[in-house]
């Protein structure tokens, strides 16, 4: 799978797929690790927003950062602050400890993402690329599943052996530490991609570019800050169902869309990148505008499940084909710009997502399927004629 690829996209694809299994342990349990402190949902949408508003702004810097450092030491750096954050979200001694907490992971965030995307991008070639994308998603996201069993079932598991709920979930969250130990001692083992020009010849074209890129995935990012947080709560409130068979509804999507990305270079090859991206964006807004109207848990989990893997299976690819448009000094500056504003506005999401919920079980579902609605009509509009 891996062997067309250097020892150091090995590397880079290896330890990112590693870090998800961590990664996916925060982000499914977090929720109820806050409620179990005492945090309602208020609270966490504050929480959440502070990470992700951090993001977008590391967002917007990280392409400069790593015109300076390198990609390698900006992705040191941003695990550095990554691994300071999860270790304050672990002792939460109070409010303020905590909001930094999220502050420092967002910074993490911001900084690895688009500079993980220009890396890779760099070590495997253009001809490579889609298939090094989704074969890296496709890894991390197999990883992504067994974070989430794993957190679904170890807090009964702790209880059981008498563990107060508090600790138990707390002691769930601190396994998430064990990503860093992975991902910074293989950073210490790569070479870095030497960026020949230093700066970014900013032009008319280019800002244009990177904002055919950005407009949709901002509208992509609302719409998803206002549901994707709150989904976990969701089935346990409409349903009442309990946390390890919501962690196993997370498992089977995250192992499905895990194995289902790694035929998707084929499907490009066939119809092309534009046309696999809007479509299986459609049917996924779609499938969320019904959801309100479901009424059992377990057509409730098979649309969930669908919907998750036709809307993130496709951004691997997304990736990719942004990575074409640009140079090689470029790419981690478009990458994060483009993610800043999908980060900036799932934000607002976060905290508009609290206070939507608080009103209506229903009106969350509409207000992102909308809002993808828009944004895949958008992409199609703006990139059809590159569909290769």
């Amino acid at each position: 799978m891996l062997r067309n690829y250097g020892r150091d996209a090995r590397i880079l694809i290896g330890a990112n797929a590693a870090g998800q299994l961590f990664l996916q342990f925060s982000m499914f349990i977090m929720p109820f690790y806050l409620m179990a402190l005492g945090y309602d949902m208020v609270d966490m949408g504050t929480f959440f927003s502070i990470q992700t508003f951090t993001g977008g702004l590391f967002f917007l810097i990280a392409g400069g950062v790593s015109l300076r450092l390198g990609y390698r030491k900006t992705l040191l750096l941003g695990a550095l602050l990554g691994l300071a954050g999860r270790v304050l979200q672990v002792l939460a001694p109070n409010r303020y400890a905590l909001a930094l907490g999220f502050f420092l992971v967002g910074a993490n965030m911001g900084l690895r993402q688009p500079n993980f995307a220009a890396l890779l991008s760099e070590e495997v070639g253009d001809k490579l690329r889609h298939h090094a994308f989704s074969i890296s998603f496709g890894l991390g996201t197999i990883f992504n599943a067994l974070g989430v069993l794993i957190a679904g079932f170890a807090p009964g598991f702790l209880q059981g052996l008498g563990l107060t709920e508090g600790v138990a979930y707390r002691l769930v969250i601190s396994v998430a530490l064990l990503q860093f130990a992975i991902v910074i001692p293989a950073l210490l083992m790569i070479r870095d991609v030497p960026v020949k020009n230093p700066r970014i010849n900013w032009n008319r074209e280019l800002t244009v570019r990177i904002l055919k890129f950005s407009l949709p995935s901002a509208l992509i990012g609302f719409g998803a800050g206002i549901t994707i947080p709150y989904m976990s709560l969701y089935f346990k409130l409409r349903f009442g169902q309990t946390l390890a068979a919501i962690s196993g509804i997370f498992f089977f999507q995250q192992l499905t869309m895990g194995l289902g990305s790694f035929s998707l270079p084929k499907l490009v090859e066939r119809i092309g990148p534009v046309k696999v991206i809007t479509s299986f964006q459609s049917v996924a807004a779609f499938l969320f505008a019904i959801f309100p109207s479901i009424e059992t848990f377990l057509l409730a989990a098979v649309l969930y499940v669908a919907r998750s893997i036709l809307m993130n299976v496709v951004w691997p690819v997304n990736d990719s084909f942004m990575m074409g448009f640009f140079s090689t000094e470029e790419k981690a500056t478009a990458a994060g710009i483009r993610r800043a504003f999908s980060t900036f506005m799932r934000a607002g999401g976060n905290y508009f997502g609290g206070l939507l919920f608080g009103m209506s079980m229903s009106y969350p579902f509409y207000a992102t399927a909308t809002l993808y609605v828009v944004a895949t009509s958008l992409f199609y509009v703006f990139f059809i004629r590159y569909n290769e």
